[in-house]
């Protein structure tokens, strides 16, 4: 794998990565409310993308392992 880094890193660190996509929308929406007095109202749609990007970053993660563990030798 070591011709396909990007692939490499989203199959050792994929997990993470999800994570990450899922809570970046509810911290930076968590930090506009507190300095910008934002209504709370957003931090709910913030939760509702935050969870469908990480379903969605999820699936793409689990088609890159599908694939590797198909196509790529070991």
């Amino acid at each position: 794998m070591e011709n396909y880094p990007a692939v490499a890193f989203m199959v050792k660190h994929g997990k993470w990565v999800t994570v990450l996509t899922a809570l970046v929308p509810i911290a930076t929406t968590i930090a506009i409310m507190v300095f910008c007095a934002l209504h709370w109202g957003w931090l709910i749609a913030a939760v509702g993308l935050g969870a469908f990007g990480g379903l969605m970053m999820k699936a793409f993660v689990e088609l890159i392992q599908i694939i590797v563990d198909m196509l790529l030798p070991q």
